[in-house]
């Protein structure tokens, strides 16, 4: 099956004109999903952030390990958190979170796409969006897992985040590698406990 994508005249942000000239009233996203053009992590730490108006890095990562149970809760899932909320900051996203002493508030308005992608509660979204392909289509090409991630998803910039996924299902024992670029599905994923 094709994945349908809502005319963008349904998501087109709604204007109030006021004295002062337009404002855009910003589209909500339901809290169980993310929008395709930006990493599902992102999203979500700028959603807790903007929420709460600041909040700690201790705050950002019980949200993401804890409380949505999207990374484990042990050095890989807090390292990873850490990780994004540096290039939040710092990095290639700086200005996404901007530091007031030791919180951090949202800052530059995050730009993503249209079309909405539900996320689970004990799933890291990448690996049920790709677990998800590997189980309608049984046996998928490297090509195929980067177009989904890097062109229909636009989740991830480039290709060594899929490489990283690839190599960490391969390793779980819910993909098999058949030959130099083709996966084969082995077994569903767990839910994070």
């Amino acid at each position: 099956m094709y994945n349908p994508e809502p005319d963008p005249r349904y998501q087109k942000p709604e204007k109030i004109v006021t004295l002062e000239g337009e404002i855009e009233i910003p589209t909500l996203i339901p809290d169980d999903m993310v929008a395709t053009g930006e990493n599902p992590f992102v999203q979500i730490i700028y959603r807790f952030v903007k929420r709460r108006e600041t909040a700690s890095l201790e705050d950002i990562v019980r949200h993401i390990t804890s409380e949505r149970k999207m990374l484990p809760h042990n050095q890989y899932g807090i390292s990873r958190v850490t990780s994004v909320v540096n290039h939040m900051h710092d990095g290639a996203l700086g200005g996404l979170l901007v530091k007031k002493g030791n919180l951090y508030a949202a800052g530059v308005r995050l730009k993503t796409g249209r079309r909405l992608v539900r996320i689970y509660s004990g799933y890291d979204p990448f690996e049920y969006q790709m677990m998800r392909y590997f189980e309608n289509k049984g046996v998928v090409s490297r090509e195929e897992i980067h177009n989904l991630i890097m062109d229909e998803l636009k989740w991830a910039r480039n290709g060594k985040l899929v490489e990283f996924y690839l190599k960490k299902l391969e390793k779980q024992g819910n993909i098999r590698k058949i030959s130099r670029d083709w996966f084969e599905f082995k077994k569903s994923l767990e839910p994070l406990a």
